[in-house]
């Protein structure tokens, strides 16, 4: 008897191992341990200002209490000011909490003053840090600076490229003209950060592609503090990246998003749309102007195979759509790559049957969207959550290029 209940207890032990050992393979039926939330700022350039000013107000907000479950992280890499683009600065990963009602800032990594925040590698060592310390996370990223959603990097200045070989001036990354005109857009491809070089601005800056690829985590969510990201472009770039991506597809006011209440994205349960409902709230009771939405990545592929279907039904009524067309538009200054997606396939002929089937994936697709009447003279009339690349009104040059999105890939809006 004694021997039979042996074999039986070591039966039950080896199942029990086994069971383990499955277990252990698969990360993904154990809990994971924190909840991060990454604050990403490249902020050498003119923002710099207004960015520190969005670090303050996160500062005196509901911060986590240090040891918890909940972890608030900011890298900042800032210039002393709008203007002082030559003295160069270190940047910094820090965690913020609130050890018995004080502010605790604890720094976990520095990165030199050679090194810029729109260089990939920087993005990713950044990130892979974060892991390190705190890996099997649920992780959320908030990005913050200048952008231009899909458009290359360069582009949307002068796309004039500049790439220094000499001994004397070096750089591993193109640089770009920086336009620092008061009378357009402060906008660029995700970054721009200034370089001096005799005398001369350029910027650093870094295509979705090349951020896409930095990102070493899947996220919860991305939320774009920066101009003109979104467009479904963006979204697609980004959905096996991300659960949920917010951004706007005009630009964001130089204040950018209303960090009062942080703690909405630090919770068990991140509400991103209440974050989202937070910022346009904050503007729309001031009068001003903002645009917000926020994408569900799971429905992108449904919202994909509809447009590609419309695409191709309606080929030619989007090929004669130009900038006179009266197609919904989210651009100022004639940079007209950026308009809405609904309305595009409106204005190209789709009949009531598939104009609903539109609806139908974009109201799957999006949780959360809201738009002032009119962004910085811009009237909307028109509000689908996303905005898109007109081929017809834009510049043939890009084609190119964006046949190597994946959105386009996707849906072959550009043969």
């Amino acid at each position: 008897m004694r021997n039979n209940k042996a074999v039986i207890l070591l039966c039950i032990f080896l199942a029990a191992m086994l069971c383990g050992c499955t277990k252990e393979s698969d990360r993904s039926s154990y809990p994971r341990k924190d909840f991060v939330m990454v604050y990403y700022c490249a902020g050498f350039n003119d923002l710099s200002s207004s960015i520190k000013g969005n670090l303050e107000v996160m500062k005196g907000g509901n911060l986590p209490v240090k040891d918890s479950k909940h972890k608030l992280l900011v890298y900042t890499h800032f210039s002393r000011t709008d203007s002082d683009f030559k003295t160069l600065t270190p940047s910094h990963l820090v965690e913020l909490s609130k050890n018995y009602g004080t502010l605790r800032a604890d720094t976990l990594l520095t990165i030199d003053e050679t090194r810029y925040a729109t260089d990939p590698a920087v993005m990713r060592e950044v990130l892979e840090k974060v892991q390190a310390l705190y890996p099997d996370s649920h992780y959320g990223l908030v990005v913050s600076s200048h952008a231009t959603g899909w458009l290359p990097a360069g582009k949307y200045s002068s796309g004039n490229v500049v790439q220094f070989t000499s001994r004397k001036h070096t750089n591993a990354l193109p640089l770009y003209r920086y336009n620092d005109n008061p009378d357009e857009p402060r906008v660029k491809t995700f970054g721009a950060e200034v370089k001096i070089i005799d005398e001369k601005k350029y910027s650093q800056e870094m295509s979705i592609q090349s951020m896409a690829a930095a990102i070493p985590m899947h996220l919860d969510y991305l939320l774009f503090d920066a101009c003109l990201m979104g467009g479904i472009e963006v979204a697609y770039e980004f959905k096996d990246i991300a659960d949920k991506v917010a951004f706007s597809p005009t630009e964001v006011l130089a204040d950018g998003f209303d960090y009062s209440d942080i703690s909405t994205l630090l919770g068990d349960t991140p509400n991103i749309e209440g974050f989202c409902k937070l910022y346009f709230d904050h503007y729309d009771k001031l009068g001003s102007h903002a645009t917000i939405s926020v994408t569900e990545s799971a429905a992108l592929p449904a919202l994909a195979q509809t447009c590609k279907t419309l695409f191709d039904k309606y080929r030619s009524g989007i090929a004669a759509l130009n900038t006179y067309s009266g197609v919904q538009p989210y651009f100022r200054s004639g940079h007209h790559w950026f308009y809405d997606l609904q309305d595009v396939i409106a204005k190209a002929g789709a009949s009531s049957e598939d104009m609903t089937l539109l609806q139908n994936a974009l109201d799957a697709c999006i949780s959360y969207k809201a738009a002032t009447p009119q962004f910085l003279g811009i009237q909307i009339n028109t509000y689908s959550g996303l905005s898109m690349y007109l081929p017809g009104a834009g510049d043939s040059g890009l084609d190119t290029f964006y046949k190597t999105l994946a959105w386009n890939k996707a849906t072959n809006l550009v043969e």
